[in-house]
């Protein structure tokens, strides 16, 4: 996924003309490259060679789903470059960086969903002279901008499927949200307030002590992410869908049968990436197996019966 992940961010940095505009060139291209820029002296270089960025993506595993990786990119400038209007041109490009990398999700040939999230960005400085006193090189400086990875996997099951009744339900009342996990993905994609995202996630189930001959019945528990540009479009969206859920009162899941909505509770302040905002509680039932019936007894003495009768 990291290959996938790297090969995304590299072609939409490259494609942006905001960001080529400020970077200097490398053999015609954007001087943009994965872990490490070439050395000053290779000849790709033109009479500019700064700003420049490099980046790395580092995947790990969280079973708490905090983060699924880091992607992190320098900025490299020096004393030399010129100002992007009244910014320096490390926080111009830190800027746009943002802009285009944070709140994207990124879907790879597996059809693997990460969201890039910003998290911070550290200034540096390396040590160095400067052209005009002593003829060395200029000093270089930058910083080192942190996202933080989200993975939103896929979580479809077996039917009857709690999650992929949820998700067809949301198509059916918003056809405008783009389902993440379950509608098709472009390859680089940010959810507006027009086109938000939502992603269910199924936190866990239980069983219950409603039982019957024919169905056993479970309790599930899912968090509903709602993904949009601003807070207050996202809030108009999650006011709508408890609103549709309070109304119809159920989820018809692909087998027909019911999930029957128990409990919705809102979450405002929760993370719209790690944790989301809307937590639903629902019963549903499971097919039971075919009870095997017992045996009947063997007759014993059959034709001492018959001959007894006789």
């Amino acid at each position: 996924m990291s290959a996938a992940i790297r090969r995304l961010v590299s072609e939409q940095l490259s494609a942006d003309t905001q960001i080529a505009g400020m970077l200097a060139s490398y053999n015609g291209a954007p001087a943009l490259f994965y872990q490490k820029s070439p050395s000053d002296s290779r000849c790709g270089w033109g009479d500019v060679r700064y700003p420049r960025v490099d980046f790395n993506v580092d995947m790990r595993h969280d079973p708490e789903r905090r983060t699924a990786g880091i992607l992190t990119a320098n900025i490299w400038c020096t004393t030399e470059c010129q100002a992007v209007g009244e910014l320096d041109p490390d926080r111009a490009i830190e800027q746009r960086v943002i802009e285009l990398v944070s709140g994207t999700f990124y879907t790879g040939d597996g059809q693997e969903n990460i969201c890039a999230e910003w998290d911070r960005s550290d200034e540096f400085a390396y040590e160095g002279g400067s052209n005009t006193q002593d003829n060395t090189a200029p000093e270089v400086y930058g910083l080192t901008m942190v996202f933080l990875l989200m993975e939103f996997p896929v979580q479809l099951s077996v039917a009857p499927d709690p999650v992929q009744g949820l998700n067809a339900w949301m198509k059916q009342h918003f056809p405008s949200m783009t389902v993440i996990a379950y509608d098709a993905m472009p390859p680089v994609w940010k959810p507006t307030d027009e086109n938000p995202a939502v992603y269910w996630r199924f936190e866990g189930t239980a069983s219950t002590s409603r039982q019957s001959y024919a169905v056993t019945w479970f309790t599930g528990t899912f968090a509903a992410h709602i993904i949009a540009e601003s807070v207050t479009e996202r809030n108009k969206w999650i006011k709508a869908m408890i609103e549709r859920a309070q109304l119809d009162g159920e989820v018809i899941l692909h087998d027909t049968s019911p999930m029957f909505i128990n409990k919705i509770m809102v979450r405002h302040g929760a993370d719209p990436l790690r944790d989301g905002q809307i937590s639903l509680t629902g019963q549903y039932g499971v097919l039971a197996q075919h009870r095997k019936e017992s045996a009947q007894p063997k007759l014993m003495h059959p034709y001492y019966n018959k001959a007894k009768e006789g």
